[in-house]
């Protein structure tokens, strides 16, 4: 049966002014600017986050859906975009590390819209991510652990892929060295929300119903990090709308990056 549009409309009011459906219900909601990285370290070390088997199971349903569109052959923009970077790589069948795995979606997705394929490994420092992950595709290589502390070689992937998940690192600094050491030929930071003239920010959120804390980043500090730790842009591409500016006062959007590592 389909619902009159006045009912949508009167049930999606109902959802935003109420606090405790909006969180449940929506998935990014109430945005509040912290003061800086130590105020956002005490936030993630007092709260569930990502860590929560309910804001994992959340999630997962969220992509459920994405998920089908992009095996019926309508893949939503950034998950185009993400297997757009990897061709641009030019390298058939290479090692990549996803950093930031979650549930291991996009291991579905490269799998989906990449026909050459690659070897792929998903890491994250939630034990419910990671646990959810090995249930769902458990012939695919999955492990807990720190983007800041990666337990790998120099060069040990072809590809460093950071789907989403460098706004969620406090240490993004150190996520970005980390990344451009293990990268053997290049390295992809994916989706990330950037102000053009603005300066980097932490945001406290719900996602999926559970606080958590992300960075918008100041695309020039950005950069600059990208430049110290040795990598080197040789494309982008505009990702999925994100604008926090009803917050910040600043306008946001997301970019996907293709660097090569200088060495």
């Amino acid at each position: 049966m389909k619902i009159p549009r006045a009912a949508r409309s009167l049930v999606g009011k109902l959802i935003k002014s109420t606090p405790i459906l909006r969180r449940h219900i929506l998935f990014s909601t109430d945005y509040q600017v912290l003061g800086g990285p130590d105020e956002a370290r005490q936030m993630t070390a007092s709260s569930g986050g990502w860590l929560a088997e309910r804001t994992v199971a959340r999630q997962e349903r969220a992509y459920k859906s994405l998920l089908a569109e992009a095996r019926a052959g309508k893949p939503r923009l950034d998950l185009r975009v993400a297997a757009d970077a990897v061709i641009a790589t030019g390298l058939s069948n290479p090692r990549l590390l996803d950093v930031g795995c979650g549930s291991g979606y996009y291991s579905e997705v490269f799998a989906t819209l990449l026909p050459g394929g690659l070897r792929y490994t998903g890491i994250d420092y939630s034990r419910a991510m990671i646990a959810r992950a090995r249930a769902h595709y458990p012939s695919t290589a999955f492990e807990e652990v720190d983007a800041a502390k990666l337990p790998y070689a120099d060069g040990a992937f072809d590809i460093v892929f950071n789907g989403v998940s460098l706004m969620h690192i406090i240490d993004y600094g150190a996520a970005i060295r980390e990344a451009a050491r293990v990268a053997g030929r290049y390295c992809i930071l994916h989706s990330v929300p950037v102000f053009d003239d603005h300066r980097t920010t932490f945001l406290r959120k719900y996602a999926y119903g559970a606080p958590v804390v992300e960075a918008v980043f100041g695309k020039e500090e950005l950069m600059s990090l990208c430049e110290g730790a040795d990598l080197r842009l040789v494309r982008e591409w505009p990702s999925i709308p994100y604008d926090v500016s009803d917050v910040t006062g600043h306008r946001s959007s997301t970019a996907t990056y293709l660097f090569e590592p200088a060495r």
